[in-house]
């Protein structure tokens, strides 16, 4: 049983893969000023919240990060959702910023599970997926075990906290290569959140991790909290 769960953590892993969104992510994490650099003239308010999949799983930002609509994608069954600095996305000076320059990805997929979750019973398991050469294949952007390296892990309230460096070729120009994701439960879905810094500004491995505990902390939910509507429209896309 054990056995066949990990074998689906690959599915779970390769969904949170950035080649299919990294082209469009480049600019989400810097200043307020425009592409041009003329100064943003907009007054546009950001949005911190979105809605995705039909079980309502409502992803909540920190201070300071916005979900940027033009990268985000959602459906029914899975959602993909960009947050970056607030004032780069609206184009307004007056917005908030993080205090790191940095993007931070949202996947959520639905877990079919009910009870304790997918993520929190197998935790230990889980972490120890990710050291095997499928489990790093997984993490992978070209699904090679070589280019991933697992740099540090634990797990923490049923939650797994994953510090992974990939050497593998990326379409987001300035990504930096060493990143903090983590995987939870919030309901019946499975969260994964990755926070990736930029290697013109790199962020340390504290102050990444310190931002992912901040959008773990505002996401993982019980699975009481979430009520399924097979009805209800996302609103992140």
């Amino acid at each position: 049983m054990a056995g066949v769960w990990l074998k689906s953590c690959l599915g779970l892993a390769a969904s949170l893969a950035l080649a299919a969104c990294e082209g469009e992510l480049a600019g989400l994490a810097g200043g307020s000023g425009a592409a041009d650099g003329k100064p943003a003239v907009s007054k546009a308010v950001g949005q911190r919240e979105a809605t995705v999949t039909r079980n309502k799983v409502r992803l909540t930002a920190p201070d300071g990060f916005c979900v940027d609509p033009q990268s985000t994608r959602a459906t029914q069954a899975q959602a993909f959702v960009v947050f970056g600095n607030c004032a780069a996305i609206t184009g307004n000076p007056e917005e908030p910023q993080p205090y790191v320059r940095a993007i931070t990805t949202a996947t959520v997929t639905s877990s079919g599970l009910t009870g304790d979750g997918a993520v929190a019973p197998q935790v230990a398991k889980l972490n120890a997926f990710f050291r095997t050469a499928d489990g790093r294949a997984a993490l992978s952007r070209t699904r090679k075990a070589e280019t991933v390296t697992v740099l540090d892990g634990f797990t923490e309230r049923g939650t797994l906290f994953l510090r992974v460096k990939d050497t593998s070729p990326t379409s987001f120009d300035g990504a930096e290569d060493s990143y903090w994701r983590a995987y939870f439960d919030a309901g019946s879905s499975v969260l994964a959140i990755s926070v990736i810094g930029f290697t013109n500004a790199p962020i340390t491995s504290a102050e990444g991790l310190d931002t992912l505990r901040g959008f773990v902390g505002r996401n993982r939910k019980p699975i009481k909290t979430i009520t399924a509507d097979a009805g209800a429209k996302p609103t992140g896309g």
